[in-house]
């Protein structure tokens, strides 16, 4: 079993002890390399451990838990972390999740919780350090030159010699449909370079190879090739295709980037010409790319989650498409950002629904964003039925049930009307019964939950005030303040300096 290394940060001393002794780190695939006080010790024992896996309390003096996890991922953004906090608070779950955390406990539940999430945090870092090791096997190729070898295989420090002078480029080629194509000939037409091919399903690889050769010679080369392929495509009666070209690379070991590049190329290609069943051609290097991931940049500030908690099959699907067109769309998004996206969505279904999704790791397996749709839209479409079953059998007649809703929806635009609606509540019947039941109305309730989650955010944090008055649910900061002061006696800034 592969050990990973794990640190430890809390300003608790008798949570650090819990932890260190409490849980048998070695049975769960974890090695404890450190154990941190606070924030400022945290970075420094992580720069020297260097460690790929953190748990880490939200709340410490000084620096807290998210300062110090937004430092973390900037040094070392493949180390892991999973938070604690002291409060079931969605606010700080979500800060978390935004900058980056692999998942977030509460402290009065963490152990048999914690067991769970570092069973799955070993699993996630096992596949991760799969992944490098076979892209590092790329290094150390055989003397064996098959198409595979060259995309996924090994390098060997003799080839990497001999191939020292040589320049790479790689061709993908999507077809719309399935064709016979007779891939033997295709490989045998005469072309100014030496090339590898491979079919697999809809696509023709392609790795064009060029020795002793200078680079505006080889791409003209390149060119030249494709217009003799694309003849034969034609020949062929091969009506419709696209063709993505990845960058040309001045050593072996860089062939999978080029081939990533020609992939992303073709997905850009076919989802600008999707309504069109048109010949097209590209050159990564040519595309100019275009600022579109508008959803993208969104899918942190968690909107998806409200979806997946509801089994929102529609809204989520709808969203998740508008991300993946504007993935292919967008240069800057490659496949392993789409697929970091995806495996989030699965984790939060897993959390909703408490059923494990073990197939979704074949997701992995894909290298165009465009082809990963359709499979992932199925397991999302899968899991909102179970999550909107799970959902609908906790909505009931108890108002502790709407209490629950509201406290894990209250940075949301709630009122008490829709809530009413969502639990087939008549309005009158649940403004009596809620306040019968918390002591106050539905509307002092949501307002002071959300004064008392944004006075632990001015005690605890930097943020600015009209920032925690968004973060809580009001737009308006001149509201907000009134609110806070007429519920604390004192403005926020007055609340903040009074903290301090």
């Amino acid at each position: 079993m592969n050990k990973f290394t794990l640190m430890i940060v809390d300003d608790e001393r008798i949570i650090r002890d819990g932890l260190c002794s409490s849980i048998n780190w070695e049975a769960l695939g974890f090695k404890l390399v450190a154990v941190a006080a606070d924030g400022e010790e945290a970075l420094e024992l992580f720069q020297e451990h260097k460690p790929e896996a953190v748990i880490m309390d939200i709340h410490m003096p000084d620096l807290s838990g998210l300062e110090v996890l937004e430092k973390f991922k900037c040094l070392h953004p493949e180390t892991e972390v999973i938070l604690l906090s002291g409060y079931d608070e969605f606010a700080y779950a979500k800060k978390g999740i935004q900058e980056g955390a692999f998942d977030y406990i509460i402290k009065l539940t963490m152990f048999p919780e914690l067991e769970e999430c570092l069973k799955k945090l070993y699993h996630v870092l096992s596949h991760k350090q799969e992944e490098s090791r076979q892209y590092n096997e790329l290094l150390m190729l055989k003397n064996d030159f098959t198409f595979q070898q060259y995309i996924k295989g090994y390098l060997s420090s003799e080839l990497n010699r001999a191939a020292e002078k040589s320049y790479y480029s790689v061709a993908s080629i999507w077809l719309p449909s399935l064709h016979p194509l007779d891939v033997n000939r295709l490989s045998q037409i005469k072309i100014p370079l030496k090339m590898m091919l491979k079919q697999e399903n809809r696509y023709i690889y392609i790795i064009f190879i060029k020795e002793n050769d200078e680079i505006q010679l080889f791409h003209n080369k390149i060119i030249e090739s494709i217009h003799i392929i694309e003849s034969y495509l034609c020949d062929m009666m091969v009506t419709a295709y696209k063709i993505g070209i990845g960058s040309i690379k001045p050593h072996i070991s860089e062939i999978p980037r080029s081939f990533n590049e020609a992939m992303k190329t073709t997905d850009y290609l076919r989802a600008r010409d999707s309504a069109n069943s048109t010949r097209s051609v590209l050159f990564y290097g040519s595309w100019q790319g275009q600022d579109t991931s508008t959803q993208f940049k969104m899918a942190s500030n968690m909107h998806w989650v409200n979806w997946v908690y509801t089994g929102d099959t529609e809204n989520l699907i709808s969203w998740m498409k508008t991300v993946f067109a504007e993935g292919c769309l967008n240069k800057n998004i490659n496949v392993s950002d789409i697929k970091y996206l995806c495996f989030q969505i699965v984790a939060q279904f897993e959390k909703v629904t408490k059923v494990k999704k073990n197939e979704t790791l074949s997701l992995n397996e894909f290298d165009s964003i465009t082809d990963l749709e359709a499979p992932m839209l199925q397991i999302v479409k899968e899991q909102c039925i179970l999550a909107n079953r799970r959902f609908q059998q906790q909505k009931n007649e108890s108002i502790s049930s709407v209490k629950e809703y509201v406290d894990g929806m209250y940075t949301t635009n709630l009122n008490l009307e829709d809530v009413a609606r969502q639990f087939y509540f008549s309005p009158g019947y649940l403004s009596s019964k809620f306040k019968e039941y918390t002591g106050m109305t539905f509307s002092k309730y949501l307002i002071t939950k959300r004064i008392e989650t944004a006075s632990q955010l001015l005690a605890g944090t930097e943020m600015k005030i009209y920032e925690i008055a968004k973060e809580v649910g009001y737009s308006d900061e001149k509201h907000f303040s009134k609110l806070f002061t007429q519920l604390k006696k004192m403005g926020p800034r007055e609340y903040r300096r009074h903290c301090k």
